[in-house]
């Protein structure tokens, strides 16, 4: 990882070159590159996240709506069910913050 990072470094200037990033590449995502290795060693991720994370998020958003779908066309149900999903927690929080009902979890 080393050195893809010193490569990267070395050849970055291209970006600038043909215009995708004219003023340069950020110095504050490089310097937290220099880091990346040193923190997958310690934590086993990248930034201390595990991968749990990520995958209850998936769970939630897709895994779940897959099943309630009936399979045709479950592009357009798995939205629709998450839509109705984030109505009901938007309701549900602007009710507990007026303080007329309790988080039920």
């Amino acid at each position: 990882m080393q050195n893809a990072l010193q490569h990267f470094e070395t050849k970055c200037t291209i970006f600038q070159e043909v215009g995708i990033c004219p003023h340069g590449i950020s110095i504050p995502h490089i310097h937290a590159l220099q880091h990346y290795q040193q923190l997958v060693q310690q934590f086993g991720a990248p930034n201390g996240l595990c991968s749990f994370i990520t995958e209850s998020k998936h769970i939630d958003a897709v895994k779940k709506p897959w099943r309630r779908s009936n399979r045709h066309e479950a592009l357009g149900q798995m939205l629709v069910i998450n839509q109705r999903l984030d109505n009901i927690d938007n309701f549900q929080a602007r009710q507990v913050s007026k303080g007329k009902c309790i988080l039920l979890v």
